[in-house]
């Protein structure tokens, strides 16, 4: 059962198309999980269409129609693919069926075909290639009953749980929840023992590990995810 949801800013920007896109792949993936959202959104769309109507309409010049059909008609170089346009995707593994669609086209149909960094025993991380986006946008995976660095937020994060769940001091997260964590928060996920916890994360700002292990090693952990997101966004 859902019990975390993108609240009305979320809904409303994402219905009007203002989200960046690294938060709107997180809204969309959970809208595949929630069907009340989805009804919410498609309200919220229906809105505006009709406050649209009932603009008044404005005068153009001369000749604007003319202007406009004939720049069509001229001959156009091939447009640049977005980074969340449909491509061709492998057929995916009976494994990861439960991918939403975003991430399926980014990932071309299979994590496997991320480049994945392992941090400590329990936790690794494959950036996605979001071409022009500065949020860092990534799959995380918590192996069953692992525990990741207790860490505090120096900027907001958006989690969309993808498989299995995890929990935190403030509770326990599950398959479709989007969970959102502001700066100055500190938690420490840890995954539940039947199944690995995969998880959607977008980061407005790099994460502070607390322990003093972990705050050595975060300039390698930061310039092996940039590296790894150069290459796929190359790629």
């Amino acid at each position: 059962m859902i019990s975390y949801h993108p609240d009305s800013r979320f809904l409303t920007d994402f219905a009007s198309a203002n989200l960046p896109m690294a938060q709107a792949m997180c809204v969309s993936a959970h809208l595949e999980f929630c069907g009340k959202c989805r009804a919410h959104v498609q309200q919220l769309k229906e809105v505006g269409g009709h406050l649209l109507s009932q603009i008044p309409p404005v005068a153009v010049e001369a000749g604007s129609f003319e202007q406009l059909m004939s720049k069509i008609s001229e001959p156009q170089s091939a447009p640049v693919a977005s980074s969340l346009e449909a491509r061709t995707i492998a057929p995916k593994s009976a494994k990861e069926t439960y991918l939403p669609r975003s991430v399926r086209r980014l990932s071309n149909g299979s994590l496997q075909n991320l480049g994945w960094a392992q941090f400590g025993k329990a936790l690794r991380i494959a950036p996605l290639p979001i071409a022009g986006e500065t949020l860092e946008t990534s799959i995380y995976d918590i192996k069953a009953g692992g525990q990741m660095p207790e860490h505090e937020h120096r900027g907001e994060e958006i989690t969309v749980l993808l498989k299995g769940s995890f929990s935190d001091a403030d509770g326990t997260y599950s398959r479709g929840d989007f969970v959102v964590r502001n700066a100055g928060e500190t938690h420490q996920p840890t995954a539940t023992q039947d199944t690995d916890c995969i998880c959607l994360v977008c980061l407005e700002r790099p994460v502070r590990p607390r322990g003093w292990l972990y705050r050595l090693l975060e300039p390698y952990m930061q310039y092996r995810l940039h590296s790894l997101k150069r290459a796929a966004t190359a790629s």
